[in-house]
């Protein structure tokens, strides 16, 4: 276990609450009814979404969410807005994080909330010795001989390799834990990994191969050689419906079919659909999030998150981060075919504007608003797909390729 987060509110209207973590979560505080621990609409001292934290144990991270008042740790003001500024003015800049450590305390008006954090007793972190994931190409990494960089992320870097044992072209990830990982969250990692090369299907990109590569880990993958869908919309700009149409389908293929087999993505996007050498669409990165979440070496992944990419992530996403399931999958998708016909995103992420705050309180714009010459009847299978409630949705990712795939006629 990598370790315990208790937030115990020692003050205020809910003294007495507490909260334990002991996996990656999300902690959202304030007066509006999806918060985890929520005052009296009547308490002025906080707003509506107060402040989020994020706990992956033994690491917690709080970020104001531009409140009226602001949130106090230990006594210093973090975030809130300025005299006379506007809860919409205040959304227009990004508020600051604060990295938590034991007994340390959060204050909103009365509200006291103090942190308490047990690290793992498993002794001293293991080493980190192992080469850095940039600047690899023309080593050799297990059976593989990396070639240039394809592209690099959040979790690592990607490059074209070519097996030594017979010759084939892979794209391999080179996975840097944001954390140091022992050997149970390790052996964890590639149990993971081993699960995940039985999930096969024409429309998504086969996991063929993982390993360790001194501190971090490498997954070969079935090579795409044309490429992200995401390249190809910053390439040509919003794509037609007669291509995005049958990208999109595809691409449902492949989610309903690890939707029926009990798999969640989590992090589907533009960047994350690929064009194989036929250049059909195929999902990518299956599993991988989740996987470095469950062996705590994912790091933060929502404090952190920049507006490219909480811009495909439902609500629930921030509000119920351990409880998503196939229709949050849905919404991402949606967000996805809302972002190839159109090349903006759902919500209006103004520059500058705090990414976070979006997601929760932005209202999400019809497609037809965006793109007015799309079908209606497109048009609505997608503003379905992306509706804020879950339960408006379609409940899986093959419900919404039947639709779709009615719409497009």
């Amino acid at each position: 276990m990598p370790g315990r987060v208790t937030l115990l509110v020692t003050a205020g209207p809910i003294q007495g609450r507490r909260f334990e973590f002991t996996e990656h979560d999300t902690f959202l505080f304030g007066r509006s009814p999806d918060c985890h621990a929520q005052l009296s609409a009547r308490d002025t001292s906080a707003s509506r979404h107060h402040f989020l934290l994020e706990v992956n144990p033994p690491a917690a991270r709080l970020r104001d969410l531009g409140s009226l008042n602001g949130t106090h740790v230990n006594g210093t003001q973090r975030g809130g807005r300025a005299r006379h500024e506007t809860p919409e003015q205040a959304a227009l800049r990004e508020q600051p994080e604060v990295d938590l450590r034991d007994g340390d305390r959060i204050r909103v008006g009365a509200t006291i909330l103090t942190l308490a954090v047990e690290a793992p007793s498993t002794g001293p972190p293991p080493p980190r010795s192992g080469p850095p994931v940039e600047g690899r190409t023309g080593c050799v990494v297990g059976d593989y001989e990396v070639g240039p960089l394809l592209g690099k992320g959040g979790m690592g870097a990607v490059y074209r390799a070519r097996r030594r044992s017979d010759g084939r072209d892979v794209a391999l990830k080179l996975l840097l834990p944001r954390i140091g990982a022992g050997p149970e969250a390790r052996a964890h990692l590639l149990r993971e990994a081993e699960v995940m090369r039985r999930l096969r299907h024409p429309n998504i990109v086969e996991l063929l191969d993982s390993g360790e590569d001194g501190e971090g880990f490498f997954w070969a993958m079935e090579y795409c050689p044309r490429g992200s869908i995401l390249a190809r919309i910053r390439l040509e700009g919003a794509l037609p419906l007669e291509v995005a149409g049958p990208f999109a389908l595809q691409a449902l293929e492949g989610l309903a079919f690890a939707h029926a087999a009990g798999f969640v993505h989590r992090d589907i996007k533009p960047d994350n659909l690929l064009l194989g050498s036929d250049g059909a669409a195929k999902l990518t990165d299956f599993g991988l999030a989740k996987s470095f979440e469950q062996a705590g070496l994912s790091g933060m992944t929502a404090t952190g998150a920049s507006a490219g990419t909480l811009s495909f992530m439902p609500r629930e996403q921030i509000t119920s981060f351990r409880q998503l399931r196939p229709v949050s999958d849905v919404w991402s998708m949606g967000a996805t075919v809302y972002y190839m016909l159109t090349r903006q995103y759902t919500r209006d992420f103004a520059a500058g504007k705090d990414p976070l705050a979006v997601v929760l309180s932005g209202r999400i714009v019809p497609l037809r608003r965006r793109a007015p010459h799309l079908p209606a009847a497109v048009a609505a299978v997608v503003d379905r797909a992306i509706a804020d409630d879950p339960d408006r949705r379609y409940p899986t990712a093959a419900e919404l390729r039947d639709a779709l795939r009615e719409a497009v006629g």
